[in-house]
């Protein structure tokens, strides 16, 4: 008799173990109307000693999601870099980048979250070495991404896209030269991100 009881017991605290360890919708629940992103965008090094690697563009840029509704968001992009390299004579470099989107969210899965979207933004930048001078940019593009939540209210994602940028550059003491580009890609930029 007591072995019925225990195996009953063993039986009815697996179940409940299980239970609990099974995803539940609620638990992961994907941004809805109203809710607040925040995320950072950075490239992992998968070839040094450091643990994030250096990038032309925009390496550490800030991102904010605001839902309007279940099915769409408005991002805002934010990035600065400043440099100083302590050489007497040279000027300390930087660079800006801001920018706008819309984002259009599918159905997706209980923990991935895709979407399509469009977006634009200005970038600014200026170099302290050799070739002193600045950029302008004017940027614009199409992409499609997902989210993907390792626990709630976390998530990690990725994106890929068509991009049109326009650059103007205006060495120091020589004409300024206006350049374009057009094309698709994959961002080797990973996000991370989480809901307030």
């Amino acid at each position: 008799m007591k072995k019925s009881i225990f195996s009953i017991a063993f039986l009815a605290v697996t179940a409940m173990a299980s239970a609990q360890i099974t995803t539940n919708a609620g638990t992961f629940t994907k941004p809805s109307a109203g809710d607040t992103m925040v995320e950072i965008q950075f490239m992992p090094n998968f070839t040094g000693s450091g643990m994030f690697a250096q990038s032309e563009v925009a390496n550490g840029a800030f991102m904010m999601r605001k839902f309007d509704s279940d099915t769409k968001a408005k991002r805002y992009m934010a990035s600065l870099e400043v440099a100083d390299s302590g050489i007497d004579g040279e000027d300390t470099s930087f660079g800006l980048l801001v920018g706008y989107g819309i984002e259009n969210h599918f159905a997706g899965a209980e923990r991935l979250s895709t979407y399509w979207g469009y977006q634009g933004g200005l970038a600014y930048a200026n170099t302290a070495d050799g070739d002193k001078g600045s950029t302008l940019g004017i940027l614009a593009g199409l992409f499609v991404g997902a989210d993907y939540y390792v626990i709630p209210n976390v998530y990690i994602g990725t994106e890929v896209g068509y991009n049109l940028g326009i650059l103007s550059v205006s060495p120091d003491g020589g004409d300024n030269l206006t350049s374009w580009g057009l094309g698709s890609g994959i961002t080797g930029f990973l996000r991370l991100g989480f809901k307030l």
